[in-house]
């Protein structure tokens, strides 16, 4: 059975109360707003609709202040723009432009309710302008009943959503925890799966079944990195909401907080740390070409020689942790217990402390493996303390900063001007034609262009919300027409507009129906237009449904002309803004310095991860040449590669400012901030497939500095040492990636 007759042939519990507290909502918002008398009740109806798409308490209530704020502020502005220009339409609605552009451009640029808030701000100014600007005394009275109805349905959405079946944004962050942790750790059991000689068992002249094999890995653990981080995003956008639920949602917050934060500085260290363990990602310029011209023969001693030298790079010992820890990452991707897991990982650093000291001659790669290793343990202890957290915070206290976002204001501005095209073409249409219902076209232009702005790729959306409008229509004449004309009284008028509400609520739960079913539910409210003096002109439903469609028209032409920026330019930016964050490495406060840079790193490495996704698909469908096999195995995931070296460099400076203190010698400061400056821009010549050129020599500026005026002690030195050792092969790994991805 397909998935569209299974949701309303077999539908689930969860649709079925859905839809039935979706229904209950708007119906107690109708009857209330019958009750007072209100002008545009189905105003109050739509408000309940659009707050029951995601029916957790937190999230109901949090969305409900962000409709109602918004709206406010939609309605003062209005105020402004028609105390000046009530006399002259025209230039009333090039301000109501203006400020639609600034909302989208504020939508696009926010990631959780507060871009729905920005959104009813540009709609209600929109609203209220129109409506009046051909009658400017009823200004207030109009202003007055948006927001009121507004908010009763914004009531009437939180009393049903607390009261009847109640879902708690507590449990959802609990289980959007859970993944992030487990997609962690089957990451890092991944990473830790391949043996050490696996670059000679799995090299060139390996057997394609084998080649496969790497490949299906190395797919597999970008598909635990999405998992995890888009789990890690999704938590930071929601975590707001549980503020909402009583007192110990401050605790969720920040325990959340805690989690992404840990989470991205160990992706980073396991990035780095997985290159270290593979001599293949050492392989030089000059080995790679003459491995090309040589052919598989030359490739062989190559990898062998590599893994010969990673020999000498670690001792025994350490090469027998790391197997262990894959073991042990291994055995926390099967759901080990938690305590049994603390003990593990408390067991696995005490050995790597023992290690680090037991060995006198350890070489500065070694000190800061064994190190970052500690840094792994570390941050999973912190993990699974911060999941602790946020399904029981009343046993922690906690701490922690809120997190910064990636801002991409060239999309923001792409979005701002679609949104202003689009209004200003459906104004023009409304005031050339002088049509009553060209308002209906103004108004879904500017919603759905707010809507869909935060999307990676909304142009093929909106097709669907046209389908939706069409399958509505037909219903809306034979319920709101026929049927609707029959009722008498409240009950019968209910229960015969709840018929096609409670279908479409329910087959929104289908993803792939929400595209159709949730437009279908609005547009029957839009079109029936419920009040206490409602006509049943199949006409005026026709006519009203034709502005509809003129509105959806022009809004997918609007996204198709003025598109979203494409994945190469995407790329580009996020690559931009990673080199000008490392920049201001050395100008931001230490104690922000991680919640600002990893804020940031994480939204971006979701994303990148996205592109790597998508390229990795159209290789798959393409197929790999032969001649593309060896620059395939040794780019990996470019993309991927260098927000994770992004990330690293951002950790590692942290750390070097945390040890060196506010009060460093100028020396050590202006070593610091040439080494920061060096960084980014070997950062920017990897993105190139440029190999570093300057950053061995900052760094043992910086060293020197620093042991001249003993700023750090001698194993803090080492440890530095061994990062920017790591950082430099890193570095070169990175534009070989490039050079070939």
């Amino acid at each position: 059975m397909s998935p569209a007759l299974a949701a309303f042939l077999k539908p689930t519990p969860f649709a079925l109360k859905f839809a039935c507290k979706g229904v209950l909502a708007m119906a107690l918002a109708l009857y209330a707003a019958f009750y007072f008398d209100l002008d545009r009740p189905y105003w109050a109806l739509i408000s309940a609709a659009f707050l029951q798409i995601r029916p957790m308490s937190g999230m109901v209530v949090e969305k409900g202040i962000c409709q109602v704020g918004g709206t406010f502020v939609g309605i003062c502005v209005a105020a402004v723009i028609m105390g000046l220009f009530a006399q002259v339409p025209e230039l009333a609605l090039g301000s109501v432009t203006l400020w639609i552009g600034l909302c989208i451009y504020g939508a696009s640029l926010t990631h959780n309710n507060l871009s729905y808030g920005c959104v009813m701000g540009a709609v209600a100014c929109m609203i209220v302008v129109v409506l009046t600007s051909s009658a400017p005394g009823n200004f207030f009275t109009v202003a007055l009943a948006r927001l009121s109805e507004l908010s009763l349905g914004a009531l009437c959405a939180v009393l049903v959503s607390a009261l009847i079946w109640p879902i708690r944004v507590r449990n959802h962050l609990g289980v959007l925890a859970d993944t992030a942790v487990n997609a962690t750790f089957r990451y890092m059991a991944l990473a830790f799966s391949m043996p050490l000689n696996s670059a000679q068992e799995r090299g060139l002249s390996g057997s394609q079944a084998q080649r496969a094999q790497n490949m299906d890995e190395r797919k597999a653990m970008l598909d635990q990195l999405m998992t995890g981080l888009d789990a890690l995003n999704n938590l930071e956008i929601d975590a707001h909401s549980a503020r909402y639920e009583g007192p110990q949602g401050k605790g969720r917050i920040r325990g959340v907080h805690l989690l992404t934060r840990r989470s991205m500085r160990l992706y980073a260290t396991l990035k780095a740390l997985h290159q270290l363990r593979h001599p293949e990602f050492f392989i030089s310029h000059q080995d790679e070409q003459d491995a090309k011209a040589s052919g598989s023969q030359h490739a062989n001693q190559t990898e062998g020689s590599n893994v010969a030298l990673m020999s000498e790079r670690f001792s025994q010992p350490t090469i027998d942790l790391m197997q262990r820890l894959g073991a042990a990452f291994q055995s926390m991707a099967d759901n080990q217990g938690t305590d049994q897991a603390r003990a593990t990982l408390k067991e696995l650093r005490g050995e790597c402390l023992r290690l680090s000291r037991g060995h006198r001659s350890i070489k500065a790669l070694e000190a800061r493996l064994l190190f970052s290793l500690r840094e792994v343990l570390g941050h999973t202890l912190v993990m699974l303390q911060a999941r602790e957290v946020i399904n029981h915070p009343g046993r922690h206290q906690l701490r922690q900063p809120s997190m910064s976002w990636h801002r991409d204001h060239g999309r923001a501005a792409t979005n701002a001007l679609r949104a202003m095209c689009i209004f200003g073409v459906t104004a023009t249409f409304w005031v050339a034609t002088a049509w009553d219902n060209g308002a209906v076209a103004m108004l879904l232009g500017t919603l759905f262009s707010g809507i869909f702005a935060s999307r990676d790729d909304p142009a093929p959306i909106i097709p669907m919300v046209l389908k939706g409008l069409l399958f509505a229509v037909p219903s809306v004449l034979l319920f709101g027409n026929v049927l609707l004309s029959q009722a008498q009284h409240f009950v019968p008028f209910i229960l015969i507009l709840s018929i096609p509400l409670f279908l479409g609520l329910m087959g929104s739960v289908v993803p792939v129906l929400a595209g159709i079913c949730l437009p279908f539910v609005v547009f029957n409210i839009l079109l029936v237009m419920p009040d206490n003096g409602m006509t049943f002109d199949v006409a005026y439903t026709l006519n009203r449904s034709l502005a509809a469609g003129i509105g959806l028209v022009v809004t997918i032409l609007g996204f198709r002309l003025i598109p979203v920026p494409g994945a190469s330019w995407d790329r580009k930016q996020l690559i931009r803004s990673t080199i000008s964050d490392i920049r201001e490495l050395s100008e931001r406060s230490t104690e922000r310095l991680d919640s600002w840079f990893g804020g940031r790193m994480g939204d971006r490495l979701l994303r990148l991860a996205r592109h790597e996704q998508a390229r990795n698909q159209e290789q798959v469908a393409r197929g790999v040449s032969k001649e593309g096999e060896l620059e395939q195995k040794i780019s990996g995931s470019p993309l991927l590669s260098l927000g994770l070296t992004g990330m690293d460099i951002g950790r590692g400076i942290s750390f070097v400012r945390r040890e060196l203190g506010s009060k460093m010698p100028k020396e050590v400061e202006r070593a610091l901030k040439a080494l920061i400056l060096t960084l980014a821009e070997d950062f920017e010549r990897a993105t190139r497939g440029e190999r570093p050129c300057h950053l061995e020599s900052a760094g043992n500026r910086l060293c020197e500095a620093i042991a001249t005026h003993k700023s750090m002690s001698r194993h803090k030195q080492a440890l530095l040492a061994g990062w920017l050792a790591r950082i430099h092969l890193t570095l070169d790994s990175d534009a070989i990636r490039q050079h070939h991805g």
